[in-house]
C-alpha cells in the first residue's frame, strides 16, 4: 500500500464521519436554515468522496460530475439566501433607491453644517475660509 492510498483512506473515513454528522444535522435541525445549511455541506463531502474516488481509480470522468454537483450546489446556495432573506428583486431594488436617496440626504445635510461653520467661523465662502491675518 503506498502513501497515496493511505492518505486516501484516511480522508474517506473524515468523509464518512463528516458526513455522518452533517446528516445528522439535517435531520435533526432545528431550523430550517440548519437543514439548507446541512444539505449544502452533504452536498460538498459528496463532492469531496468524489474526488477521492477519481483520484483511487485514476479517473478523469468524475471532473464533469463535479462540476455539475458544484454548479448545483452555487444555485441553491444562492436560493438559500435569497429565501433566507425574504426579498424580491423588486424590493431590493427600492431598498437599494432608499439607502442612495439617504445617503444623498446626508451628503447635503454635512455640506450644509459646513456651510454654517464657516460662516461662523467668518470665513468667506469665496476663498475657501483662508485668512492671513
Amino acid at each position: 500500500m503506498t502513501i497515496s492510498q493511505v492518505i486516501l483512506m484516511v480522508a474517506a473515513v473524515i468523509l464518512l464521519i463528516s458526513a455522518l454528522l452533517a446528516f445528522y444535522r439535517l435531520t435533526k435541525g432545528p431550523t430550517g436554515l440548519d437543514r439548507g445549511v446541512a444539505s449544502d455541506v452533504l452536498l460538498a463531502i459528496l463532492i469531496a468522496a468524489i474526488c477521492a474516488h477519481a483520484l483511487w481509480y485514476r479517473t478523469s470522468i468524475a471532473l464533469v460530475i463535479i462540476l455539475v454537483l458544484s454548479l448545483v450546489g452555487f444555485t441553491t446556495a444562492v436560493g438559500l439566501a435569497r429565501l433566507i432573506t425574504g426579498t424580491s428583486a423588486r424590493e431590493r431594488m427600492f431598498l437599494e433607491a432608499e439607502a442612495r436617496a439617504a445617503y444623498e440626504e446626508r451628503r447635503q445635510a454635512e455640506a450644509e453644517a459646513h456651510r454654517i461653520e464657516r460662516e461662523r467661523s467668518g470665513a468667506d465662502p469665496r476663498d475657501g475660509g483662508d485668512h492671513a491675518g
